[in-house]
């Protein structure tokens, strides 16, 4: 059975009624309601059978807990946008020990999300999995700074002490040697989910997603300078959704059905943001979220997911050259070499075209 063929409950039709072995000719002679002196009432009779289908289910490994910047996939749910395609979607939420890739490439899962590198990162490890949409076409990722110790460029490195993912340091690196920077001359410390570091004077610069550790900070008032890794030189959207090759060429219907509930879900929470706060707090989020906070980290997305490709295509749209900048960045990181992965192996169209009715 295809993706394109739904379940019944049973597997057998459900009838609404016995069969009556008549044809349409042989009811209008019948005189109206009277078929052999019994009055059938109108809308009694089935020429056909009425059959009872089940949802197709399709389950999403999060990258992260549930929190507002998962919002459109519960205002999907929430808004009945996943039941109009007939499709039961479950999230699960992630953490530190979450990993999607494996969850996908089991077929534990349907889908999973990550940012360009890591695609490629899958693909240079052997593992068959392809980008198919992108949630946020500006990565919200940023190295963070107090004004009084600003860091704007990549020349504002030197001398400074920034908290950095290990997975990012190698990056940065190539960002640095690029700009005829030694990278020696920047010293990095492990970086934590709480950004007090910063408020605290403990580093001059931390990397976190401005949208969640950007906000926190401001929230507490927190005077911050936004340097986004996009702007230095990192190529890549956020939220990027990939799914196994087998999944994309096998169930491309059920895929793209459920896209085309993702892309009203998102729409629907940037239409209205605090309300999609409050459900996270109320009902689809993590235990204990903080309604303010919440509503505060929901108004930013409207400058990373309805931007870019997004603006001129549609939402969660994708462009492959987004991915060729991302392996060009790779094989200049050592991780690559050239000819090893092409675009094609790590990025599809097809899926967000069809979404889009394009």
């Amino acid at each position: 059975m295809t993706d394109k063929t739904r379940k019944p409950n049973s597997g057998k039709p459900v009838l609404a009624a016995p069969s009556l072995h008549l044809d349409r000719r042989s009811l209008l002679k019948a005189g109206g309601g009277l078929l052999a002196g019994v009055f059938v009432a109108p809308g009694a009779m089935s020429f056909a059978p009425r059959t009872a289908y089940a949802a197709d289910k399709f389950v999403h490994q999060l990258g992260w807990i549930k929190s507002i910047q998962f919002g459109g996939h519960f205002a999907a749910i929430d808004q009945g946008y996943f039941a109009a395609e007939g499709i039961e979607a479950e999230f699960l939420a992630g953490g530190p020990g979450t990993d999607g890739t494996a969850l996908v490439a089991s077929g534990q899962v349907m889908t999973s999300d990550s940012d360009v590198e890591g695609v490629i990162r899958n693909r240079i490890s052997g593992v068959p999995v392809k980008a198919f949409a992108a949630i946020m076409q500006k990565a919200p990722g940023a190295i963070m700074s107090l004004p009084s110790k600003p860091i704007k460029t990549l020349q504002d490195f030197p001398g400074k002490t920034i908290a950095l993912p290990n997975a990012t340091r190698p990056q940065v690196d190539i960002l640095l040697k690029s700009a005829g920077i030694d990278p020696s001359t920047v010293n990095y410390v492990p970086v934590g989910t709480d950004p007090g570091i910063l408020a605290a004077g403990q580093v001059d610069g931390y990397y976190g997603w401005a949208t969640n550790q950007g906000v926190m900070l401001k929230e507490r008032g927190v005077d911050i300078v936004v340097a986004y890794m996009n702007d230095l030189g990192l190529p890549g959207y956020a939220g990027v959704l990939y799914a196994t090759d087998e999944s994309i060429d096998t169930k491309s219907d059920l895929i793209t059905r459920w896209l085309k509930a993702e892309i009203k879900g998102w729409q629907w929470f940037l239409d209205n943001p605090d309300a999609m706060a409050k459900l996270m707090v109320d009902k689809y989020g993590q235990r204990g979220l903080d309604l303010k906070a919440q509503t505060a980290e929901a108004g930013v997305y409207k400058d990373f997911i309805p931007v870019g490709d997004a603006a001129k295509n549609g939402l969660l749209w994708i462009e492959p050259s987004v991915f060729q900048q991302g392996i060009d960045f790779s094989i200049k990181a050592g991780d690559l070499k050239e000819g090893q992965v092409k675009v094609e192996d790590v990025v599809t169209q097809k899926l967000i075209a069809a979404a889009h009715g394009k």
